[in-house]
């Protein structure tokens, strides 16, 4: 008598072994994991510029903002007091103006993450990056104007040449910085994303084998 039960355990133990070693699939992402891991990756550059570096975002749109502002008149005094307002001597001021929309892109992304958001600022950035190189070269060309203006004048034109350099150099390092965060925040989320939730599920899978177990020994 004693023997039927040790036979009927090694017979449940073997079926278990069957069910949990050999015969158990690998744990695999969901049918819609494609549209899960990028929902997971929207979630975390949510979090990143929500939260994380949210004020720095901030401080840089509002540097941008001001900065520009202050290229783009110091920008438009410059050249009517040496080029007679000419129209080829504007380009700090377009300048000035992308800075602006990219100020106000950075503040909107920080109170509202989203990923087209996201690499929509840091194309902006990188083009007004560029943009602002080309236009330093406008306050580097000499006019003739000058050889008749009084010391006052030539006082009052250096200075606005010198805070409309300042200015774009501002903005430039706020752009930079930008770059830098955006740079940081798509590289860390997009290369680990992935691996973090397949690991997720396999945790989660293993977790549930005690209460499998548990449920079969009920049976």
């Amino acid at each position: 008598m004693p023997v039927i039960p040790e036979r009927s355990q090694n017979m449940f133990q073997e079926g278990l072994h069957q069910v949990f070693f050999k015969e158990r699939p690998l744990p695999v992402p969901i049918s819609n994991g494609e549209s899960t891991t990028g929902e997971l990756l929207e979630d975390r550059l949510v979090r990143w510029f929500g939260t994380v570096v949210n004020t720095r975002i901030l401080l840089c749109g509002v540097i941008q903002i001001f900065s520009a502002v202050s290229c783009i008149f110091c920008t438009l005094s410059y050249s009517c007091l040496t080029f007679s307002c000419s129209a080829s001597m504007t380009a700090p001021i377009w300048c000035g103006l992308f800075f602006i929309a990219t100020g106000s892109l950075a503040m909107d992304v920080q109170r509202k993450p989203k990923r087209i958001k996201v690499i929509t600022l840091l194309g902006l950035n990188i083009f007004s990056l560029l943009f602002a190189i080309c236009s330093f070269t406008t306050f580097f060309i000499k006019s003739s104007q000058l050889g008749h203006a009084t010391p006052q004048q030539r006082i009052g034109v250096y200075v606005l040449k010198g805070s409309g350099i300042i200015s774009i150099i501002q903005c430039m390092f706020a752009a930079t910085y930008t770059v830098f965060l955006i740079w940081k925040g798509l590289k860390s989320f997009s290369t680990t994303n992935r691996l973090d939730y397949i690991s997720v599920s396999q945790k989660s899978d293993e977790h549930t084998d005690p209460l499998l177990e548990n449920e079969h020994f009920s049976l």
